[in-house]
């Protein structure tokens, strides 16, 4: 039996080890074994969940034209003139 190939209550049955059990003792296991498997399958999606995915992705910079003062919209924030304004350090 995987821990998350659940078999059917048919199948349970047939089971070398259940078939000789009285019919409220197998249904007993099958609960049994129907409450372990939901178990082992919650502990086993919150393992996943916090295993580390790996280093974070940056955003990519988008290419600044250099040297000038970009506005957020990444377009050029201009004088009153019209001229692009000049970072100088």
């Amino acid at each position: 039996m995987g821990v998350f190939n659940e078999i059917s209550w048919k199948e349970f049955q047939l089971l070398e080890y259940i078939k000789r059990l009285p019919l409220n003792e197998q249904t007993a296991q099958y609960n049994s074994y129907l409450a372990e498997l939901s178990r082992q399958r919650y502990f086993y999606s919150q393992w996943i969940a916090n295993q580390n995915k790996g280093p974070r992705r940056t955003t990519p910079t988008p290419p600044v034209e250099e040297g000038f003062l970009l506005q957020e919209d990444l377009f050029d924030l201009l004088q009153e003139t019209g001229d692009k304004i000049l970072i100088t350090t």
